[in-house]
């Protein structure tokens, strides 16, 4: 436990720790700043007003939409838009609003641009972009604070007094990990807060009702599980290649060109859903639950795709199985490699 404790505080106290949690908070500070600022209630009476005599001025050059609003039949004698009364978004409407939709007439809305921040519909989204940018930031100090302990002969003189590998490695895995888990609670509760302000002041709330609360912390959840994936991997790579450069040379290599070549490889094969061989596809379906993947090359002449189906249980066993493989990697080395 002492050397648990210990790991943590040197963690904590690195600078790397002090820039990170820096960058971390102000990113997230600036993304509410920026949402609050983009957002608005919606447009002033006088740019309603102004919208809306552009669009009247337009309407007036349209013969189409004037021959529309003036004959209320006008969707029964034009074959050309006899369905439009068999379309169900046609029965809510009154005809002036059917003549604006489906002959093309102008609307106010044409005219002005307003942007209204839901923290409803868009938090849950962007607190998995937080907590996934979180997880890759304790990736990189994991892997360098570990790392820079084999550079430095750190880990020699701890082996000196800790004889003990794995219990020595298990308290390194364990203080990332806490930390981690730390960023993670802090990042999610503070980005929760923030953004929830810059709706109520700048935007709307909305209706946060069970199935919401449901939803948004089943992504919480799963994202931050991920991250603790992450953490995982990349102190198992600097483990593995006892250097901070080798974790940081994989993790930059697959985020920069990994994927692209990837995505070639895979368009030179001519293989069926392309997009399964990239991770950034399984990472998706186990925050998401599932994802669809269509193949066009075999619909023949139905038009009709071949459909892969991937779940957060089938992205959960190849996600895990990576980090258990590399965990598995670096405990074996660091228990059969001489310190040196």
């Amino acid at each position: 436990m002492n050397l648990f404790r210990s790991e943590l505080r040197r963690i904590a106290r690195r600078r790397l720790s002090l820039v990170f949690g820096i960058l971390m908070l102000a990113g997230l500070v600036g993304l509410s700043v920026i949402m609050a600022s983009i957002s608005s209630k919606g447009p002033s009476e006088e740019a309603l007003a102004s919208a809306q005599a552009q669009a009247d001025e337009w309407n007036e050059q349209n013969p189409d939409y004037l021959e529309c609003v003036r004959d209320e039949d006008y969707f029964d004698g034009n074959e050309y838009y006899s369905w439009v009364e068999t379309d169900p978004e046609y029965e809510d409407m009154d005809h002036q609003e059917a003549c604006e939709y489906f002959v093309g007439g102008s609307r106010a809305e044409d005219f002005i641009w307003s942007y209204t921040f839901s923290f409803e519909g868009e938090a849950p989204f962007l607190l998995v972009g937080v907590l996934v940018v979180t997880g890759l930031i304790m990736m990189m100090l994991a892997s360098s604070a570990i790392g820079a302990e084999w550079s430095s002969g750190g880990m020699s003189n701890l082996m000196v007094w800790h004889p003990n590998r794995m219990g020595l490695w298990g308290a390194k895995l364990g203080a990332a990990l806490a930390a981690c888990a730390a960023a993670v609670v802090a990042m999610a509760a503070l980005g929760f807060a923030l953004l929830l302000a810059a709706a109520a002041l700048r935007g709307e709330v909305g209706d946060l009702d069970g199935p919401w609360w449901e939803e948004t912390l089943t992504y919480v959840l799963r994202t931050g599980v991920l991250a603790l994936g992450m953490t995982a991997l990349g102190a198992s790579l600097a483990m593995l290649g006892r250097h901070t450069a080798v974790a940081g040379g994989v993790i930059a290599g697959y985020l920069i060109i990994g994927d692209l070549i990837v995505r070639m490889v895979s368009m030179n094969l001519s293989m069926p859903f392309p997009d399964r061989l990239s991770l950034y596809t399984w990472a998706g379906a186990w925050i998401t639950g599932r994802i669809e993947l269509q193949d066009w090359s075999a619909s023949g002449m139905d038009m009709t795709p071949d459909v892969m189906v991937i779940t957060w249980g089938d992205a959960g066993v190849l996600l895990g199985g990576i980090v258990l493989l590399f965990g598995a990697l670096a405990t074996w080395s660091f228990h059969r490699r001489d310190a040196a």
